[in-house]
């Protein structure tokens, strides 16, 4: 994994050599807030109209792998953070063809693939990415991110500059940048606990979206969309083609997710996406299986369960037992985030990618699979979401009675194939709120764009399909999954300079979850009933009959105890939250919260939650 940066200028040729120092010297110290994506390698050069800038954690080609990487005659320039998983396939193929290589790295694939393609060579990838590619003939920049969004890129522009960077912070060393906040990107955090694609909290600081490219050719710059899944759901698709068909692509997305040159393990929570990685892996991997399970306190240990698949494939296994302080981390991992971000579950996510770095570098984990193939439980009553409220609860206690006592939905193959979709899309929406939008009119000072609007319209998959369950999984995998859950695993995991690698999210078994007829992911009102079914000989009972534990934080327990004291400092009168929020608001939830009334508030810890992490991220970055 690494990090990179690009500063493209028209006419850097007619600059003087002081300017280009001055930019060079800007560049350097835009890589120095990316140390930790690239503990490994540094490297800045100026290249034609643009400077290039790189951090390294070296995976695979230890030692010929420093970036830029080149064509021959060195007329193309490509920078890479990430890891292309068939490059040994591609590059078999580019040989064929005459190309000649200098490196056993995959970046260099990419350099000859664009000679091949040009801006077609983004669809052929499969893998985990943000890539820059400059044509040095043509002047043109190109620079795109990976198919469902695991890794970031950021972009900026003004009087002829063009940078792009992996994270905020580096964009932030341009002088010429103004931190100017968004009020509709606090409106969205305070919404969703997360800032969703293409807005950052800075009004001139963009992220580019999934499956996105961007081409800089002189003075413009045009998006273009690379990968749009275009088949729809196959609702003629029988159980066992479905496993069979799982089963095939999972076992090779995990193969080509375990080539390194360097100690790899997986993450065992002891749930069943995590189980089957370790699974598939101790199956068709010559060496043992390296795993590695975390306990915090007793209201967090997955350890029991984690040991039972352990033993069952004898694997080489680490327990990690994390007693520090949530006060005595908290501040370091939210100052890393360079936006405000409120998934609570960031902080295990660092100890956890903390203690395993001391042994991998590498890290496969089961990320992707309660999006492709339901694993919350609010899609159970998702699918009930079949128009208005009394059909859908008629429908719901119907084939529930029957479950209960027949053991099966009656009405299980009678869900219907359309629905009112708008409808299912604001529920789902709904589901994944935390401050509701009469709840934000009366805390922000500024009025903010429709929230519901933004959600409708900046949907970057097309999933096409018009059913209750269709609308909650395209919500996901649009915004939830990249903007919040990604997001987390990158940055959380690059705090700790640990490459996370996520076999689910192998863009083949998205577009076959997207195949699948919805309501079969939970079939008899069992969430991931079909990885259940398929991983039947492979995981132990306990493992698939055991309720879904999300891997997050004690937040309501740690507000009311060893927080509480920098809840109640932080979010004093006089702070910095207070130029955006109304102070009386601030003040109503933090009082429902320590008050000895039992409240009805929804979700009353994660608003308080919500408004610590604002004051902390101010504090930092304004």
């Amino acid at each position: 994994m690494c990090g990179l940066i690009s500063l493209y200028s028209k006419n850097f040729a007619g600059l003087s050599e002081r300017t280009v120092a001055n930019f060079m010297q800007i560049a350097s110290s835009m890589l120095d807030t990316l140390q930790m994506r690239g503990p490994d390698e540094r490297s800045l050069v100026q290249v034609g109209s643009v400077i290039l800038g790189h951090t390294r954690l070296s995976i695979i080609d230890l030692y010929t792998g420093s970036q830029p990487i080149y064509n021959e005659d060195k007329t193309v320039a490509v920078l890479l953070n990430g890891e292309i998983y068939n490059f040994h396939e591609l590059r078999s193929e580019l040989e064929k063809d005459g190309h000649c290589f200098q490196t056993a790295t995959d970046t260099e694939v990419i350099v000859h693939l664009y000679e091949k393609y040009g801006e077609s060579v983004f669809s052929k990838l499969n893998g985990m990415f943000a890539i820059v590619i400059y044509d040095i003939r043509l002047n043109i920049l190109l620079a795109a991110r990976d198919r469902v969004g695991e890794k970031p890129l950021l972009y900026w522009e003004s009087n002829g500059i063009f940078v792009v960077a992996s994270e905020i912070k580096a964009l932030l060393k341009i002088p010429d940048i103004e931190k100017s906040i968004d009020i509709n990107a606090i409106a969205l955090y305070l919404s969703n606990m997360y800032i969703p694609a293409p807005i950052s909290i800075f009004k001139n600081i963009k992220k580019l979206q999934p499956s996105h490219y961007l081409k800089v050719d002189g003075e413009t710059c045009k998006i273009k969309k690379y990968w749009n899944p275009s088949e729809g759901i196959d609702w003629n698709l029988k159980e066992n083609e479905i496993n069979e068909q799982f089963l095939e692509l999972f076992a090779d997305a995990v193969k080509i997710r375990s080539y390194s040159d360097v100690p790899f393990g997986v993450f065992l929570s002891g749930g069943i996406d995590s189980s089957a990685v370790t699974a598939i892996m101790a199956k068709n991997h010559s060496d043992v299986v390296r795993t590695f399970t975390v306990g915090f306190t007793e209201e967090v240990d997955e350890r029991p369960y984690a040991r039972m698949v352990a033993n069952q494939y004898q694997t080489d296994h680490t327990e990690l037992l994390i007693d520090q302080r949530v006060e005595d981390v908290l501040e370091e991992v939210l100052s890393y985030f360079d936006e405000p971000f409120g998934d609570s579950s960031a902080i295990p996510t660092y100890l956890v990618s903390r203690e395993a770095r001391k042994h991998v570098k590498v890290i496969l984990t089961g990320d992707g699979g309660d999006e492709l193939f339901a694993g919350y439980g609010s899609y159970i009553d998702q699918k009930y979401q079949i128009g208005g409220k009394v059909g859908s609860r008629f429908y719901k206690i119907l084939n529930q009675f029957t479950l209960k006592y027949f053991g099966k939905g009656l009405l299980e193959n009678c869900y219907p194939k359309a629905t009112n979709y708008t409808k299912a899309f604001d529920h789902w929406r709904w589901v994944r709120t935390i401050f509701n939008e009469k709840q934000l009119n009366s805390i922000l000072y500024n009025q903010f764009f429709s929230i519901e609007d933004y959600f409708r319209n900046q949907q970057w998959l097309n999933t096409n399909n018009k059913d209750a369950l269709s609308a909650s999984y395209s919500f996901d995998l649009n915004y939830y999954l990249p903007d919040d859950l990604l997001k987390k695993v990158d940055m959380s995991s690059m705090l700790a300079s640990l490459e996370c690698r996520a076999p689910f999210l192998d863009y083949r078994l998205v577009e076959f979850s997207l195949k699948i007829p919805p309501q079969l992911k939970v079939k008899n009102d069992c969430l991931k009933y079909l990885l259940k079914s398929s991983l039947s000989r492979s995981l132990p009972k306990e493992i698939l009959q055991r309720p879904k534990i999300g891997f997050g934080a004690p937040i309501e327990s740690w507000l009311k105890n060893s927080l509480k004291d920098m809840v109640l400092m932080l979010l004093a009168p006089g702070c910095k939250a207070e130029s955006y929020l109304d102070r009386k608001a601030i003040q109503y939830y933090i009082n429902l919260l320590y008050s000895d009334k039992v409240s009805g508030e929804y979700r009353l810890s994660q608003k308080v939650w919500l408004l610590l992490i604002l004051e902390i991220w101010m504090r930092k970055y304004l």
